[in-house]
């Protein structure tokens, strides 16, 4: 069966021409990525941090948003987080196709083999340098999570408990990797 070409991509508005083929396409400095779905360990991996975040996040009042909602930091770059966690909403954002990236106070990439090199790399710069406060990289693997700081030389690979706490009036989240990554790894 002979595949359709793809339509040429410029612009992160040009994404909406793509097909609904279960690929996730995203487009960083107007370069088209493209990353076939996801396989199930990567989506249990994606709902436990749901679970595991939610409640704080919404005690919060920020909101907790999943793949595959677009994120917009120019007119040609706009990628799709895995989770990601908004500080606020802007009002028009309701009906929207993506969010401003520096709306951002989390973004979380869940590695796979096909995207370990990018999301370490050119998603890891994107988001900081388009203003998202934190980005975390869940390497499933290692069962850590890397985390990155806008202006952090490297990041801080947390193996037992991670804290988080994006707003500093409230008390940090505190996460149970080793629970976590058991949910995640150890269910037959």
């Amino acid at each position: 069966m002979a595949q359709r070409a793809l339509p040429l991509v410029r612009t992160a508005d040009d994404l909406e021409l793509l097909p609904d083929d279960g690929n996730r396409y995203e487009l960083i400095d107007g370069e088209l990525l493209v990353t076939p779905a996801p396989i199930v360990l990567h989506q249990r991996a994606q709902m436990q941090l749901i679970y595991s975040l939610g409640p704080y996040v919404q005690r919060l009042s920020l909101e907790l948003l999943a793949a595959s909602t677009a994120v917009r930091a120019s007119h040609w770059t706009e990628v799709q987080p895995d989770l990601l966690v908004l500080y606020r909403s802007p009002p028009d954002v309701m009906e929207a196709r993506w969010v401003p990236m520096p709306t951002l106070a989390l973004a979380v990439e869940i590695l796979s083999p096909s995207t370990r090199s990018r999301d370490r790399g050119l998603k890891r710069r994107t988001y900081l340098a388009n203003g998202v406060a934190e980005y975390w990289v869940v390497d499933l693997k290692c069962r850590c999570i890397e985390i990155w700081r806008v202006g952090a030389d490297s990041a801080a690979v947390v193996t037992e408990t991670l804290l988080w706490q994006p707003l500093q009036s409230e008390a940090s989240l505190q996460l149970d990797l080793p629970s976590l990554f058991a949910r995640i790894l150890d269910q037959s």
